[in-house]
């Protein structure tokens, strides 16, 4: 590509293709799949279906900041989990840390040196049944 060729507006759009490229994380981390959960779980459904359900936590409805901030110290604590209390499990299996309907889990690589995976639900209800052999 011969940019001397190329007008002021197309100079321009190839440099923000640059710099978003550039702002991309090469590699997904922690901090990227955390932000990333946090910012697109949807917390006003669960914030309506506990205000529906008149669900609270140690006496109050939790606000939204509060189930954002609860859901972040899961996902984190999971994360810690995984590669630390619980480094000794098979990697393929995940780890999770749950409270007031939020289940946060967290898996890992093969080595079990990092962080491959999170996920975040809230459970308002389940079940499960098995046979052991």
């Amino acid at each position: 590509m011969n940019l001397q060729n190329l007008s002021k507006d197309e100079l321009l759009n190839l440099q923000d293709l640059i710099t978003k490229a550039l702002e991309q994380p090469k590699e997904k981390d922690l901090e990227y799949m955390i932000r990333d959960i946090i910012d697109e779980f949807d917390f006003d459904k669960v914030e309506r279906t506990m205000e529906a359900l008149n669900w609270k936590w140690r006496g109050e409805t939790p606000t939204l900041y509060d189930l954002r901030k609860e859901a972040e110290h899961l996902l984190r604590g999971a994360a810690k989990s995984r590669l630390s209390d619980f480094k000794d499990t098979h990697h393929d299996v995940a780890i999770i840390n749950a409270t007031g309907g939020f289940e946060a889990r967290a898996y890992c690589n093969e080595n079990k040196t990092k962080i491959t995976g999170l996920d975040l639900a809230f459970v308002v209800t389940s079940w499960d049944s098995s046979i052991e052999e």
